[in-house]
């Protein structure tokens, strides 16, 4: 009796508080249901984030990658600093803890305050939902206050959809399909969930267990750290941004990028368009770059999406020449990506574990076993483990350039454009025939903006279900889109050449084809391919008055390419069309030659690799490489003729101000 009274009386004595679980995925204080709701009763609030020794100093399952790299913790601690800045701000304390495990942390929690609730955001992967079972648990066992749940990393709200994500396989099969289920569904204000800080002197809870500086990237990642793969807070001169972490960096970038450069108008393009000649994804400021502050919550997908609505809106009142913004029925094509990021949250409630097994959530392949009675009627791929084929597409050592060129991006910053992405996936599966989970751990390891419904989802979505699983790999390249997609969106190699700069002597055919110079090993290409969806064969058509100015050798910035070349690949394709035996003389008799003088003291399979599997190459891709081009020069003579229009229109606005 004694010990249960002393017990009681321990317990009434604990201050009771609040906690506000933030998470990586949340790390902001604007639009936060969770924050606001946790300040509106007037309790003081804890506010904590532990750095989860199984996050920083843990492996990965197959390849035994850190499951946090250098790069992304870094970025975490500038968000956590940023963080407690904010808070700080507004006379509250963020409490970290390091060292310990989530659950052992909310133990001590505890031990040590009287819990009147804690709230979080939702989870939807399987790693975090078990950690939030822990927490429970520990909440459960200690007779303390629940966890309470909130919806905020999407654009759309979970209660707003018109269907349950959890059970309706139908609305999230396909994208177009998701996006015609929610239309007319609209974004909560933000300003709904911008929290009321609690005041006063005992508003603000100091936890003594807590760090009392943030720790530094080595400390925190443990055996994990390799000062080999940590930058440290350099930019790489070849990127085209150094991000840094922060919901107070995220807000300047959009305000740059959105209203003081008028990029939206200007120069975005979007994440996943592939098939505009006119506009690249991989052009300078063709994407906002917001994706690492979106992926950890630093940046509200609801501010951003009031930030662009009220800049369209603005900037139509510029004049009837003012360009045309809307896409695919939103008003711009930024909103559509932010649409594209909620179809892969929510279709991965729907698809659950299925996103990090071999076969993903189809069950598309099986592995190849000698005895397998599960999923009979399923093609069966040997898939391979293969490290050094693996080491070899981490590096950007495989041989194929536009391939190398992101992935050697993606090594030095933690980022890569997603045409980038998919091109290295569909690459991994259907050409280099490796285990495709190695790829992802590969992915969530290094990316900046990793999140993982963004990277597994899209892994499954994007990579393996467009691969035609029928086309086993054969040690030959059957992939045809990174070869469209170089020409098209790089057919100066630029890119290339600026990750891989041992073929810059190169002419630009030969930096993104190099095999070319071995004549031995040259092969053409036919027009099949290993993937099912081809979003580089057929990309969108020049328009009739440009294909006009095209066909006649107009010139709008010296990038056309010679009219006469035009006209000998006329002739070719008509040979071609008239002789069906053309073709297969093509590769015997007509197989390129490139002087040496063009060469400089270019090694090939010296100064860069020989490909790992047999290449191909394209037929016609001088033609390609010439429109594409001059496509991309028209367009950059229409960006500089609206920059001039809208500064001519702020100079109007100042003057009248003035």
């Amino acid at each position: 009796l004694k010990e249960a009274v002393a017990h009681f009386s321990h317990a009434m004595s604990k201050l009771c508080i609040n906690v506000v679980w933030f998470k990586c995925t949340d790390l902001r204080t604007h639009d936060h249901a969770a924050l606001r709701a946790a300040h509106a009763d007037g309790l003081p609030v804890l506010h904590l984030y532990v750095l989860d020794p199984f996050w920083y100093e843990g492996k990965t399952r197959v390849c035994n990658f850190p499951k946090t790299g250098a790069l992304r913790t870094r970025f975490h601690l500038e968000a956590l600093e940023d963080l407690a800045n904010r808070l700080a701000a507004k006379g509250h304390r963020l409490n970290l803890r390091n060292d310990v495990s989530t659950a052992t942390c909310f133990s001590e929690l505890c031990s040590d305050y009287t819990i009147n609730a804690v709230f979080a955001f939702n989870e939807i992967c399987s790693e975090e939902l078990r950690i939030q079972r822990q927490v429970q648990d520990v909440l459960r066992e200690n007779g303390q206050g629940s966890l309470h749940l909130f919806w905020g990393y999407e654009l759309l709200h979970r209660d707003d959809l018109p269907f349950d994500p959890r059970t309706d396989r139908g609305a999230v099969k396909e994208v177009e399909i998701f996006m015609g289920r929610v239309k007319g569904v609209a974004p909560r204000p933000s300003a709904q969930q911008n929290p009321c800080f609690a005041t006063g002197p005992d508003a603000s809870v100091h936890w003594p267990r807590a760090c009392t500086e943030i720790p530094g990237v080595a400390e925190v990642m443990g055996q994990n750290y390799s000062a080999s793969e940590d930058p440290g807070e350099a930019k790489d001169p070849r990127a085209e941004l150094r991000w840094r972490g922060g919901e107070t960096a995220a807000l300047a970038w959009m305000q740059k990028y959105v209203w003081n450069e008028n990029c939206l108008v200007l120069t975005y393009v979007g994440a996943t368009v592939v098939r505009n000649l006119y506009r690249s994804p991989l052009s300078e400021k063709a994407t906002s770059k917001l994706s690492p502050w979106l992926a950890h919550g630093c940046l509200s997908p609801r501010l951003l999406y009031e930030e662009v609505e009220r800049y369209v809106s603005e900037y139509r009142k510029t004049g009837p020449s003012a360009r045309d913004t809307e896409t695919y029925g939103y008003t711009h094509r930024i909103l559509r990506e932010l649409m594209w990021r909620d179809f892969v949250r929510f279709g991965s409630l729907e698809a659950g574990t299925s996103i990090f097994k071999i076969g993903g959530r189809d069950k598309v392949v099986r592995k190849k076993q000698p005895i397998h009675k599960t999923y009979p009627d399923l093609p069966s791929w040997s898939w391979s483990a293969d490290l050094g084929l693996l080491q070899a597409w981490i590096d950007g050592r495989t041989g194929f350039p536009f391939i190398d060129s992101f992935m050697r991006e993606l090594k030095a910053t933690g980022y890569c454009k997603h045409v980038g992405r998919l091109c290295a996936g569909w690459f991994l599966i259907s050409d280099l025939g490796l285990d495709w989970r190695m790829g992802g751990e590969w992915f969530e390891s290094i990316l900046i903006d990793y999140e993982p419904t963004l990277n597994w989802f899209n892994w499954v979505y994007a990579c393996l279900e467009p691969v035609d699983v029928k086309r086993v790999p054969m040690g030959q390249q059957q992939c045809l889109e990174i070869l469209h997609g170089g020409i098209q969106h790089d057919p100066d190699a630029t890119y290339i050449k600026r990750w891989i700069p041992e073929l810059s002597s190169l002419e630009s055919i030969v930096a993104r084809e190099p095999w070319r110079l071995d004549q031995q090993g040259f092969q053409w290409a036919s027009k099949s391919t290993s993937l099912r969806k081809m979003p580089f064969s057929k990309p969108s058509p020049l328009g009739r008055e440009d294909a006009e100015r095209y066909a006649s050798g107009s010139d709008p910035d010296a990038a056309v390419g010679s009219k006469s070349f035009r006209v000998l690949h006329m002739w070719r394709n008509l040979a071609s069309a008239c002789f069906p035996e053309w073709d297969a003389l093509i590769p015997k008799f007509r197989t390129p030659s490139y002087g040496l003088s063009s060469l400089s003291s270019f090694c090939y399979g010296v100064d860069y690799p020989k490909p790992v599997i047999q290449p191909l190459s394209l037929m016609n891709t001088e033609s390609i490489e010439a429109r594409a081009r001059w496509a991309k020069a028209r367009a950059k003579v229409q960006r500089e003729k609206e920059s001039a229009r809208i500064a001519e229109l702020l100079h109007r606005s100042s003057m009248v101000k003035d």
